[in-house]
């Protein structure tokens, strides 16, 4: 296995779909780019590489040394040192898109470093897709037909009178969804059977853009969860764990529970027992079906635990949203697994401030009343940053263990 340089690169769906090397992110992500840059460090391995434009290393020298060793920082001066770098590095960026391999091609020209960077494939854009998840969907009803009491299926539309039938045949309210967005992005909401002009316009404009749109039945959520796989491009997947999280009323991601698996399933089993694993099972071999050959990297379905509008049952949808990426399960993943005490539980959050200042208060207030205890090289209970925090950050991340 080669060592790793990873990058965090959010936002890459958009840059999917828009297909150019040189896609430039809007000003939110490009911030959230440079701000949560550090988040890779608490899944890369020790003897892997972080690039970052900007080092904090205040920051890095700050984090405790029982937690240590972590991956090392580059900026684009360091990886010019050829005496800092190993022969070759494996390119591993948060999200695979042309502009991201490009990136690390651009990084290989400027330095002369040996990378192995990933080759972008033309079929990488239908698996990143919302329409290759109702694909998946499709196989695991076949799979588990009688275990999934789902609602009507999720359909694909090309035409406006297509959701006007959909909207007929079945019981408001609904979501529209975009094939190209993450994260709560990309997300029309219908809470009655007839379309205002400010829906249309919205319909019209998300299928002129990206040529069709999802239509499915909204869902009395009780709780959003995912399972994280790994595929290795040789017909294989394989499950990581579960990844138990928040998202608002519109989907938009709040923070991840941590904790070991064992405390993460509890809930899961005791509601629906071995369905759970048939569940688990099923998604894997639809996402082999797909993926296993064709795609090397990390994949998180998002699922979720509704309660049945006809009988009040909880069952689980399986497949809600496919990511082609790592995610911020993932991360809540790692950090459980390699820096969490065993019977520790807490939350990751990534938040957001509106001012400059606000999120270097809240990191100063919650490191004097939240201090960080660790015991056996563990974290115990407490408060601790997961990227630098400055005067002018925005975006934070952070856990808070008990």
């Amino acid at each position: 296995m080669l060592p790793k340089i990873h990058l965090f690169n959010p936002g890459h769906e958009t840059a999917i779909f828009q297909g150019s090397i040189n896609y430039t992110p809007p000003t939110n992500v490009q911030r959230m780019t440079r701000e949560l840059a550090y988040l890779p460090l608490w899944y890369a391995e020790p003897e892997d590489f972080l690039f970052t434009e900007e080092i904090s290393p205040s920051f890095y020298t700050s984090l405790p040394q029982e937690l240590k060793p972590f991956p090392s920082i580059l900026s684009r001066k360091d990886i010019g040192d050829k005496m800092k770098m190993p022969p070759t590095l494996e390119a591993s960026p948060w999200g695979l898109s042309p502009q991201s391999c490009h990136f690390f091609e651009k990084i290989q020209k400027s330095t002369s470093i040996h990378l192995s960077i990933p080759t972008w494939k033309n079929e990488y854009k239908q698996l990143t897709s919302r329409e290759t998840a109702v694909k998946c969907l499709e196989i695991i009803r076949h799979i588990l037909p009688n275990i999934i009491p789902l609602p009507a299926p999720t359909k694909i539309c090309k035409e406006i009178k297509e959701i006007e039938k959909y909207l007929i045949l079945q019981e408001a309210p609904f979501i529209l969804k975009t094939p190209f967005s993450s994260s709560g992005r990309g997300l029309h909401w219908l809470f009655d059977k007839t379309l205002t002009v400010k829906d249309r316009i919205w319909i019209e404009g998300a299928i002129k853009k990206q040529g069709c749109i999802t239509i499915e039945a909204a869902l009395d959520k009780q709780q959003d969860f995912a399972m994280e796989f790994y595929s290795n491009g040789k017909g294989d997947v394989t499950y990581q764990g579960l990844s138990v999280f928040g998202a608002g009323e519109r989907g938009a991601y709040s923070g991840n529970i941590l904790g070991s698996q064992n405390y993460l399933e509890r809930y899961f089993l005791e509601n629906f027992g071995d369905t759970f694993q048939k569940i688990k099972e099923a998604v894997e071999n639809s996402l082999k079906q797909i993926y296993g050959s064709n795609y090397i990297g990390y994949l998180g379905v998002d699922m979720l635990v509704y309660r049945d509008r006809q009988n009040g049952d909880l069952a689980i949808h399986p497949c809600i949203e496919i990511n082609m990426r790592y995610t911020m399960g993932m991360v809540a993943l790692r950090i459980s697994e390699k820096f969490l005490s065993p019977l520790a539980h807490g939350e990751m959050h990534i938040c957001y401030e509106s001012k400059d200042g606000e999120a270097y208060e809240h990191h100063h207030f919650m490191e004097r009343n939240y201090p960080l205890k660790i015991e056996n090289g563990k974290i115990k209970e407490g408060y601790l940053s997961l990227c630098p925090v400055t005067k002018e950050t925005r975006y934070r991340a952070y856990i808070l263990v008990s």
